[in-house]
């Protein structure tokens, strides 16, 4: 099977990171043609690093990771010459040494179009740090007219209703069916649940009406984000298939991040080697967001929502 994959990558000091290194071998390894479609100032080693192992794309940084996408996708030519077409960002850390578990699997699967994981937020999609298209897909008018009236947009938040959200429900309209490599259990639905309740109540101070009670179910009862809600997950042999960089650095749903970092490190030393240090190093960038921003909680409901502890029995 010939298979491409098309990577967005940025980085604020223009350097490649142990886990970017890591995922761009894993990759190139994976893949019969990788084109990476950087947004920073590479410095020249970086540079010389990746033209040795896929093909570089440089741009100005504007118009976030889809757009990274889209002119990856228009430097590869023609598209439908390959079985496979990824996209896919540095936004997380790849826990497995190889990328053929994932395609061997989802070669099995009678879909159109796949992801690691996908959420419901808002609407059902696939999270777009990872999509892989089949060759009927990327031939399609949905397809292609999605990419030629891509714009690139500044807000995070349009881009992620437009074009993340947009793109699967596009292909959703046109008869396209969607699978994920990673599949939820009841116990994991359970944790998640669980989990976006203990958020809803952090995301706002202590209801006292029967509005504010209203508005505090409505939002513990919202789907959730698996990549974030389930995140330790990745903890048992790799299930989810790896840590999103925001995950590690916000921590919004209060998994012990650090603790959960510390304990990745050791499943998985070489794919984690770094992300520490790249976490300290560039927080002064990445500020909190509202989205992420949590408020204290009175004591009386507290227990209700335990911290999570990680064994280390596994």
């Amino acid at each position: 099977m010939s298979r491409l994959a098309v990577m967005a990558h940025y980085d604020v000091a223009g350097e490649l990171r142990p886990h970017v290194r890591g995922q761009v071998e894993a990759l190139a390894a994976s893949v019969d043609k990788l084109l990476v479609c950087t947004t920073a100032s590479l410095q020249d080693s970086a540079r010389a690093w990746l033209s040795e192992r896929a093909v570089l794309v440089e741009r100005a940084n504007y118009g976030y990771d889809f757009f990274s996408y889209k002119v990856g996708l228009d430097a590869a030519g023609d598209l439908t010459a390959y079985d496979e077409v990824v996209v896919c960002n540095d936004t997380y850390v790849f826990a497995l040494d190889s990328y053929e578990p994932v395609f061997t699997e989802m070669a099995t699967r009678p879909c159109d179009f796949w992801g690691l994981t996908g959420a419901e937020r808002v609407a059902p999609h696939i999270q777009s740090f990872f999509i892989a298209f089949r060759p009927w897909v990327v031939g399609s008018r949905a397809f292609t007219t999605f990419w030629e009236e891509m714009e690139p947009i500044s807000k995070r938040r349009q881009v992620i209703r437009r074009y993340e959200i947009g793109m699967s429900r596009r292909l959703y309209e046109a008869g396209f069916v969607s699978d994920t490599y990673f599949v939820e259990t009841p116990q994991d639905r359970r944790i998640a649940r669980e989990r976006m309740r203990w958020w809803a109540a952090h995301r706002s101070h202590f209801p006292r009406t029967r509005a504010e009670i209203r508005e505090w179910r409505e939002r513990a009862n919202e789907p959730w984000n698996p990549a974030r809600s389930l995140a330790d997950r990745v903890l048992d042999n790799a299930r989810l298939p790896y840590v999103k960089i925001d995950t590690l650095r916000y921590d919004p749903y209060n998994l012990d991040a650090d603790r959960l970092l510390e304990l990745c490190e050791r499943r998985f030393p070489q794919r984690f080697e770094g992300v520490r240090e790249f976490l300290e190093d560039t927080a002064q960038y990445y500020p909190l967001r509202d989205t992420e921003r949590l408020l204290p909680t009175p004591l009386a409901i507290e227990p209700l929502f335990p911290r999570v502890r990680y064994s280390d029995a596994r």
